[in-house]
């Protein structure tokens, strides 16, 4: 079976030119067939993904090798989910996905699973709806009557996405990341926005039977996987396989309260606070009063007042 390596020479802010490098050679060694789409710029790898699944309807291996935002990219660009295996090697300063999947973040051993699997495992890919049209963002998928976003390891609105925003134009995580402290940005940004991030009152509507009605919500995280942001268990619980997410919803609490909430949720405790809801469900639909920023495993979606989180029925077969 023939393998796509869709590469991100840039990540691990650069680092992973040379890491690929010797990774290539243990492929070359390991007498596969095998072809190389390294990305240069934003949405190449949703691009080469696209390209992929169009000209090869054969059976096949797509191996995505860099960060969280590769992992994203790729995704998006998948179809017809029956006609290829999924692997990842991981290569970025996050590596959520790699924790939330519980597999190794050392590169070189991630690679050897993928050319000799010990399993192949099904794994739910998140989608985030968007029900207020945002015909300027390119990155939307429009299919079927539907604009959205993919997401592997989770997706969120509000506080969680004004931190993922600021940390993707920031200056000083790229600093950060060449010292190896680039989980550093997100506590220091989180700090700041405790102070100065603007709340919404918002409608929560849950597998269209249960409805919240919320004054001031925080933020809402619809998890795949258990981690995000650099390892924080923001979803307990959560089961990338189980057709359903883990969802978070924070609301209503003083901002006091909130940056004690903060280092609750290294240790996964948060979900013990008032005003910190947990909710596994299908399906979850938020209609705030005004737009608010979204992520996709961390990469800016825009801005919406109007989204809807669910899992694709389709689900990737994983080399793991």
């Amino acid at each position: 079976m023939k393998y796509y390596f869709i590469v991100n020479p840039g990540s691990r802010t650069g680092k992973g030119k040379g890491l690929w490098q010797s990774l290539e050679e243990k492929i070359k060694a390991s007498g596969v067939e095998y072809e190389v789409f390294a990305t240069e710029k934003a949405g190449d790898a949703t691009e080469y993904a696209a390209k992929i699944c169009a000209e090869h309807p054969e059976m096949k291996r797509i191996v995505m090798v860099g960060g969280d935002g590769t992992a994203n990219e790729s995704i998006n660009g998948l179809e017809n989910y029956s006609t290829f295996e999924l692997g990842y090697v991981p290569t970025g300063s996050s590596n959520d996905l790699a924790r939330g999947l519980g597999i190794s973040q050392d590169s070189e051993a991630e690679l050897a699973r993928v050319l000799a699997p010990h399993e192949v495992k099904k794994m739910d890919h998140g989608i985030v709806e968007f029900l207020d049209s945002d015909d300027a963002n390119p990155s939307v998928i429009k299919r079927d009557g539907k604009d959205y976003r993919k997401f592997a390891v989770g997706s969120g609105i509000g506080y969680n996405a004004d931190i993922c925003y600021e940390a993707l134009t920031s200056h000083l995580k790229k600093t950060l990341n060449r010292i190896g402290l680039g989980k550093l940005i997100y506590y220091l940004l989180g700090f700041k926005l405790v102070f100065t991030n603007k709340r919404s009152s918002a409608t929560v509507r849950i597998d269209g039977k249960k409805e919240l009605q919320i004054s001031e919500l925080l933020f809402a995280d619809a998890m795949n996987t258990v981690y995000e942001g650099g390892g924080m268990p923001m979803g307990p619980g959560a089961d990338p396989s189980d057709g359903k997410m883990t969802v978070c919803v924070v609301h209503d609490i003083s901002r006091f309260r909130h940056l004690m909430l903060m280092g609750s949720i290294l240790k996964g405790n948060h979900i013990k606070h008032k005003g910190v809801e947990l909710i596994t469900c299908e399906r979850m639909e938020i209609e705030a009063d005004r737009p608010l920023v979204v992520h996709t495993d961390g990469e800016f979606a825009g801005k919406h007042s109007r989204i809807r989180f669910s899992c694709l029925p389709e689900q990737a077969r994983m080399l793991l």
